[in-house]
């Protein structure tokens, strides 16, 4: 079924349409991560830096224990989406506000927390301290201790529970309703590539079938292509002009070759028959000599 031109293109288009429309998920899944962790991380900031200054955590360059644990679950009660770390100057966790089962890493990699401060551009993505694996966006803040720096107010941005909340609404109505766009959009796609493809190649079938025809006749029968042929004509007209005019002369051609045929047969013919009659003759007195030779007289045999 894939021996035609058009089955071969019709296959082609729908590879190419499935590949893009993979690759188009793909790219949109990962901008749109991209554009949320850099939107979110804009707009929270200085987060870290208002819980620090907002709930008095440094009395006289001293860390407020009391004061961190009521931020922890303050702010956990407020905004569940977050999560809330104090790291040493050595990036090593000392508290946090989830249950402590779930920190799986001892320390946060420094690097993406001085590139924060230093104001590089965002999106910059951080250790999560509940995965090896995941980053993420967050909010830094530097906590001192008088006049040293005694560590980091860290802040996860997106954090296990924005993660669940995520992954509860991957099945709601308007993620379904925009994977049902696109693929209704490459449906369509598809199909009007594929009306397409039939419509530009028709005249190739028909020309196919013309071919298929003048060889089935034995080359002896042609039906044209086409009746006229336009100047302005693509190369499928053209190709079928060619085509036209070849079977017309092959036909003209096998027309010569039968007549010369029937000539050379006639003259055969006509050769045989004048040549058959003394050649008869010729045989019947050699014939004669050959048996009754003996009998002959001298001037008979010599007449013969």
């Amino acid at each position: 079924m894939f021996h035609t031109l058009y089955a071969r293109l019709s296959l082609a288009l729908i590879g190419l349409f499935l590949i893009t429309g993979l690759l188009y998920s793909l790219i949109t899944s990962a901008t749109t991560e991209r554009y949320l962790q850099e939107i979110t991380q804009h707009f929270n900031r200085d987060l870290a830096q208002r819980i620090v200054a907002d709930r008095q955590l440094v009395n006289d360059g001293t860390m407020n224990d009391q004061a961190l644990k009521k931020t922890f679950s303050a702010y956990m009660d407020i905004n569940p989406s977050i999560e809330i770390y104090l790291l040493d100057k050595e990036g090593k966790i000392l508290a946090f506000s989830a249950d402590p089962g779930k920190v799986k890493r001892k320390r946060v990699d420094l690097r993406p927390i001085q590139a924060f401060m230093q104001g590089e551009g965002f999106p910059l993505l951080g250790d999560d301290p509940r995965s090896h694996e995941r980053r993420k966006a967050f909010s830094v803040t530097p906590v001192p201790a008088g006049d040293m720096l005694e560590g980091y107010l860290y802040v996860v941005l997106r954090g296990e529970e924005y993660d669940n909340a995520e992954q509860a609404v991957q099945e709601s109505y308007a993620l379904r309703y925009s994977a049902g766009a696109v693929a209704v959009s490459l449906g369509f796609g598809l199909l009007t590539g594929l009306l397409l493809f039939h419509w530009l190649t028709r005249r190739l079938q028909r020309l196919s079938h013309v071919m298929e025809s003048f060889q089935q006749s034995d080359f002896t029968q042609h039906e044209h292509f086409s009746k006229t042929v336009k100047a302005e004509g693509d190369e499928v007209d053209r190709l079928g002009a060619a085509f036209d005019e070849m079977a017309l002369r092959i036909i003209d051609q096998w027309g010569q070759l039968k007549e010369q045929d029937r000539l050379r047969r006639e003259l055969v013919a006509q050769v045989s028959h004048d040549l058959r009659t003394p050649l008869a003759a010729l045989h019947g007195y050699l014939e004669t000599i050959n048996m009754k030779g003996s009998d002959l007289s001298e001037d008979r045999r010599e007449a013969y």
